[in-house]
């Protein structure tokens, strides 16, 4: 009876434990949406809204204004993500369906930010509108073209950053045809149109959450995941479509390792890339895993035939909007800029010219040892799953952070669907980095400007601030080891 007495107290001292994270987490969430939602109820649109977050309901009229702006977005986000970690560390004290419904709920205060680090979100609702609306190709004619053609303002292509207004698509075909339906279902109201993508992004997320649940059966991971503040922030307040990279590749996965099925895995690879082109990167190594048992002869057969079948996935998507090559334009539109990344660094210090010499020569580096690894694993005669994708994450980690001219703070989100799988010690460095880079905003908010500049003191600050917080988790991780040797 003692012992079941025990039991019991010790359960409901863990749950109290448990709750309060909870109860700062979603505190904290909401407040960091009261800015949002007051301006929403006070204006009904948010054609208006200022592209500049402000938790004083004011545009900032001078530096202290901005600081204060800066240090209460600081603060807030670190809460989240003290909380977050403090959920995580108690979750064999939650259930499955607690953690569900904890996340839908999150995600819906999420929801109700207005995006207002990015606005990325109002180029697929434009792009969508234009393909909708005006039967125009977006990878041949961008948004300002016809608006200029048409000599007409449409609320909502007026939201486009300067920066995208005359360029076209920089996305893949099934990105383009899901912003061609939901902006089709908005029938032209602005307000609609960011709902609808708003509440598609929430879907996926809620998707993912379960996917990853079904494909390591662990709760930690679905917190590690669902909660992230970082993933909610990005995905569903900023509405990124990365999210939908995340959906495919652990699609891809969950085929591969739970269903066996390789064919529709490849499909899922060819549909993430179709989004945008880096999910390539993974297809040599889901397939090479599937057909790890075989003889040489087969495995080449089979990687001829899931390559004909990417191909011919993407071909079909890209046939819908292909007149001729233009159509791929927006493999190299991005990589022509220069921001955020350790190239703008050689950019502004040395010039286009050499920058682009070594980043040609970066990428010729790069292919080369991708192809070789890939070739040895193919022949490789035992290899197991974790091993391959601790593979492909040392080229993800490469390419995001190295190769990339005009690096942003959500392609962090490349490195969840594969996360689970690392090591301990590099699953707590994406943790920090998806905390440190939105830190980084620090630098945009407390000087209220969009300068490439700013891309350096971003990039210092991200980087620096990981490698603190490492530094300090060690020693900590030090001193309890101490401890633990001096009671023993």
């Amino acid at each position: 009876m003692e012992k079941v007495t025990k039991k019991k107290k010790l359960e409901s001292n863990n749950r109290k434990e448990l709750n309060l994270p909870i109860i700062i987490f979603i505190f904290a969430s909401i407040i960091l949406a009261i800015p949002s939602i007051t301006y929403l109820i006070k204006n009904k649109t948010v054609y208006g809204f200022y592209y500049v977050w402000t938790y004083f309901f004011k545009i900032p009229a001078n530096k202290a204004e901005m600081l204060n702006n800066a240090l209460m977005f600081f603060l807030l986000i670190t809460i989240l993500f003290l909380a977050y970690m403090l959920i995580a560390k108690k979750c064999k004290n939650i259930s499955t369906k607690k953690i569900i419904v904890l996340v839908i709920l999150v995600s819906i205060i999420f929801g109700v930010i207005i995006p207002y680090t990015s606005t990325d979100v109002y180029s697929y609702i434009a792009n969508g509108w234009s393909s909708a609306h005006y039967r125009e190709n977006p990878y041949y004619t961008s948004t300002g073209e016809i608006t200029d053609k048409t000599g007409q303002s449409d609320m909502m292509f007026e939201k486009v950053a300067n920066c995208w207004k005359y360029e076209t698509v920089v996305y893949g075909p099934l990105w383009t045809l899901i912003c061609t339906g939901l902006s089709a279902m908005s029938l032209g109201n602005i307000d609609v149109a960011l709902l609808l993508f708003k509440i598609f992004n929430i879907l996926i997320h809620l998707l993912n959450t379960i996917l990853i649940y079904k494909i390591t059966r662990k709760k930690i991971f679905m917190i590690l995941y669902g909660l992230n503040p970082f993933i909610l922030f990005e995905a569903l307040s900023n509405v990124h479509n990365d999210i939908c990279i995340i959906l495919f590749i652990l699609l891809a996965i969950y085929f591969t390792i739970r269903k066996k099925k390789l064919f529709l895995a490849v499909a899922c690879v060819a549909f993430a890339t179709a989004v945008k082109y880096l999910a390539i990167l993974i297809l040599p190594f889901i397939v090479i895993y599937s057909i790890r048992n075989k003889d040489i002869k087969k495995r080449i057969i089979y990687c001829i035939l899931c390559g004909i079948e990417y191909l011919a996935i993407l071909a079909l998507f890209y046939l819908i909007y292909m007149r001729d090559f233009g159509v791929l334009a927006g493999l190299f539109i991005q990589q022509s800029k220069y921001n955020r990344s350790i190239m703008y660094v050689i950019y502004e210090y040395f010039g286009q010219d050499k920058v682009e010499i070594i980043q040609t020569l970066a990428l010729v580096i790069f292919a080369v040892f991708y192809v070789i690894v890939c070739v040895r694993l193919l022949v490789q005669k035992k290899i197991g799953f974790i091993q391959i994708i601790r593979k492909y994450n040392i080229f993800l980690l490469i390419f995001t952070f190295v190769l990339i001219t005009n690096f942003n703070a959500w392609y962090i989100m490349w490195l969840f669907p594969t996360m689970f799988f690392l090591k301990r010690k590099a699953q707590e460095t994406i943790l920090i980095l998806s905390y440190t880079s939105q830190i980084a905003n620090f630098a945009s908010f407390a000087l209220h400007s969009e300068e490439q500049i700013l891309g350096i003191p971003f990039l210092i600050i991200m980087i620096v601030g990981m490698l603190l917080i490492k530094t300090l988790n060690m020693k900590l991780e030090r001193t309890e080891e101490g401890k633990i040797k001096l009671i023993r």
